[in-house]
């Protein structure tokens, strides 16, 4: 469970988990835009672990 310092914080995070990143004109694009978003985060989350 995530800890927020204020309440627009865990706003702010929960607008960026439900963004959609999509565009129907490039699909192949897109998909490989939503692996690098999904890797990036989890590279972070794993980063922020052994940082503490």
């Amino acid at each position: 469970m995530k800890i927020y310092r204020s309440p627009m914080e865990k706003i702010l995070d929960k607008q960026q988990r439900d963004e959609i990143i999509s565009n129907p004109k490039e699909p192949f694009r897109t998909l490989l835009r939503k692996l690098h978003f999904t890797i990036s985060k989890w590279s972070d989350r794993v980063r922020n672990l052994f940082r503490r």
